[in-house]
């Protein structure tokens, strides 16, 4: 009886087994799925969705960078873009420019908020406020879109177009220590004069980092070529919180 019964069990496992074209089906549908989600990120649509949010800062010294929007009334930018200076220009692809009021910088992150009023200024149609993303190590060779107004130059009617995309990867993340930039995002995507202050996005459309600078020579002197630098997410956030922090009319608004 045991024998007939073990003979029973086999012969029902083999009837339930797949044939050889049913298990080529199934690696071949679980290769189609494992490569759906290892695709490529759609860049393009990133940029189509952020660069409304995007805008050129004009200092009007010749020394203009970028910057995004935070939230309705304030935009975040690079310290370094707006330094020495009380207000600036925004400029915007295709919308009218409207002035903005520097209202706090952390020089060692390199942050500065800016304030514009929201009931007067007149933004894209498209401009969203871009949400403060994270980047871990666990994110190093992932995709990362830079945007920025480098090279850009001003129109007669003062617009100034669409911002570059520089697309690269997250090649590490760097700690400067907590009396230089702290940390920093590591990248290829190129960046050139005029980008800084612009959003780094990871590939879910989140800020994960700000263009800060390009590195051109290493620790031992030697020239760097392809290394450039973007202000890590949670070190924008703790300038930002510093600068909310302090009494300022301009937030008041």
């Amino acid at each position: 009886m045991r024998a007939l019964a073990t003979v029973l069990l086999i012969l029902a496992a083999l009837a339930c087994a797949p044939s050889d074209a049913e298990l080529d089906a199934r690696i071949q549908q679980a290769v189609s799925a494992a490569v759906a989600g290892a695709a490529a990120p759609d860049l393009s649509a990133l940029y189509r969705q952020a660069s409304p949010s995007v805008f050129y800062i004009d200092p009007t010294d010749g020394q203009h960078g970028t910057g995004w929007l935070l939230e309705s009334g304030l935009i975040v930018t690079a310290a370094h873009v707006v330094a020495g200076r009380e207000q600036v220009i925004v400029r915007q692809a295709s919308a009218p420019t409207f002035v903005a009021v520097v209202v706090g910088r952390d020089a060692r992150r390199d942050v500065a908020l800016l304030a514009y009023d929201a009931a007067q200024a007149q933004l894209d149609t498209g401009a969203r406020p871009l949400p403060l993303g994270d980047a871990t190590s666990g994110d190093i060779a992932k995709p990362l879109l830079a945007l920025g107004y480098s090279g850009s130059g001003v129109k007669r009617e003062g617009s100034v177009g669409s911002p570059k995309a520089n697309a690269g990867i997250l090649s590490q993340i760097t700690n400067f220590g907590p009396d230089s930039y702290g940390r920093n995002l590591e990248m290829d995507a190129a960046i050139d004069p005029g980008d800084s202050g612009g959003p780094v996005l990871n590939t879910v459309g989140q800020v994960a980092g700000m263009v800060r600078a390009a590195a051109r020579q290493s620790a031992g002197g030697g020239t760097v070529v392809g290394t450039f630098y973007a202000v890590h997410a949670d070190e924008i956030r703790a300038a930002l919180a510093g600068i909310k922090g302090r009494e300022n009319p301009a937030l008041q608004q």
